[in-house]
């Protein structure tokens, strides 16, 4: 896999009171691969444990803080020519948009 791409991921404001976990990112993703788009322009919303396209409801399971957004092929897709977008989460793994393979 060759990274073409790096996007800027937006993060809403944390609570700074609560003592909880503030390691955990929430907000939304926009631009990405998904079957419900003929075009890499679906927008994500950033749960605990997933992301999850805003126009089909498809859930993507990662494991936020986002560290990035990285466009490159993904071998499983439809085409090796058509380009997919992969989110690379806390743990280190990538993850398919379009289809939601880890590598």
């Amino acid at each position: 896999m060759t990274a073409v791409g790096v996007m800027q991921i937006n993060q809403l404001p944390r609570d700074q009171g609560n003592g909880d976990l503030a390691h955990l990112l929430y907000g939304s993703l926009g631009r990405l691969a998904c079957k419900c788009s003929p075009k890499n322009d679906a927008d994500f919303l950033i749960k605990v444990d997933r992301i999850i396209c805003a126009s089909c409801g498809r859930e993507v399971f990662c494991v936020p803080p986002l560290v990035g957004v990285f466009v490159a092929t993904c071998n499983c897709c439809v085409s090796p020519s058509i380009k997919s977008t992969f989110v690379l989460d806390a743990r280190g793994i990538y993850t398919c948009t379009w289809c939601g393979k880890s590598r």
